[in-house]
């Protein structure tokens, strides 16, 4: 059977895991220049051109240092959810498309949406059992804290993201982008403003950060990890937080597609994700900055009572416009 040399470029290289390793370092530079702007400090300054480097350099340190193991802790799940968590999550981004269809090159299928979201909860629930595992009474909090969290608000994003499916007529990320002429954050402006407030919680940000509360239980589910396990936790992170603005970009402002000036469209399509992406990450950080932390039983009522139903009106709402819908972008 002959080697395809397309797809392990696409896949090591571009669009694939080098590119989106250095799209989430790059984020995650840009999310502490945003949050450091907005509490007037300099933030990361001088490793690198304007401090880019800087989260290079922290997860060279991480990599370097001793990898302590707690007594009594589950060794096994200890040490391979981390490296788990971050697995789906690097998978979960490969069907995601960057440059018009996902890294593995014509594999785009009917349901990808659906698919992407299942491995997200099944990270995250990795990222509960790296808690639970450790016999820090902190780390279980923060545990339990994540399992409550991501379990009830997995429901609106789910119901949400099934907005602009419908508007699309398709579960399938390349198809919701390219029905995009018009962005559907401008045509169902409610799903939007829902989905980047149910996103908030997904990603842990302000004012959902509780299962992290450093005033509180140190500093959550990660407290015992060091090393190169916290190494591939942080990255988790970076990937999900990557991932949360992906989904924005592809399912309300038209993924990669825009318009070509010159040269191959694939370079513009990733040029159009990025910088459409940069401004959902900038949004998002903006929400955090401004917000103060909720306590857990406030986060859990204000999914139940508050998000899941609105969640629900907001997709009664786009199946009810969107006749009137469809005939504008027609």
């Amino acid at each position: 059977m002959p080697i395809d040399l397309t797809l392990i470029a696409r896949a090591l290289i571009f669009p694939g895991f080098i590119f989106l390793l250095a799209l989430a370092l790059f984020f995650d530079w840009f999310e502490r220049k945003v949050a450091a702007r907005m509490q007037n400090r300099m933030g990361p300054t001088y490793t690198g051109p304007l401090g880019i480097l800087q989260p290079v350099a922290d997860y060279i340190k991480l990599l370097t240092k001793e990898d302590v193991i707690p007594r009594q802790v589950n060794k096994l799940l200890f040490t391979l959810t981390p490296v788990l968590a971050f697995s789906l999550f690097v998978f979960a981004m490969f069907y995601i498309p960057i440059d018009g269809s996902n890294v593995i090159l014509n594999s785009s299928f009917e349901g990808d949406l659906i698919l992407v979201i299942v491995l997200i909860t099944i990270a995250n629930f990795a990222l509960f059992l790296s808690g639970w595992s450790s016999t820090n009474p902190y780390s279980g909090i923060g545990a339990t804290r994540i399992l409550t969290q991501f379990l009830g608000y997995d429901i609106p994003v789910i119901i949400l993201a099934l907005c602009p499916a419908f508007l699309a007529k398709s579960l399938s990320f390349v198809a919701i982008a390219a029905k995009q002429a018009i962005p559907f954050a401008l045509l169902i402006p409610w799903s939007f403003a829902l989905f980047i407030i149910t996103l908030q919680a997904e990603l842990e940000k302000d004012p959902f950060d509780i299962p992290h509360a450093e005033t509180e239980i140190v500093g959550g589910y990660e407290t015992e990890f060091s090393g190169r396990k916290l190494a591939f936790i942080k990255l988790s992170e970076d990937f999900q937080f990557l991932i949360g603005a992906a989904l924005v970009t592809e399912l309300f402002l038209g993924g990669p597609f825009g318009p070509v000036l010159f040269g191959p469209k694939e370079m513009w399509g990733a040029i159009w994700f990025v910088a459409k992406t940069l401004g959902v990450i900038f949004i998002l950080e903006y929400i955090g900055n401004v917000s103060a932390r909720l306590r857990i039983d406030q986060v859990v009522h204000s999914n139940w009572k508050i998000l899941i139903p609105l969640a629900i009106l907001s997709l009664a709402l786009t199946i009810t416009c969107e006749p009137l819908l469809r005939s504008i972008v027609s």
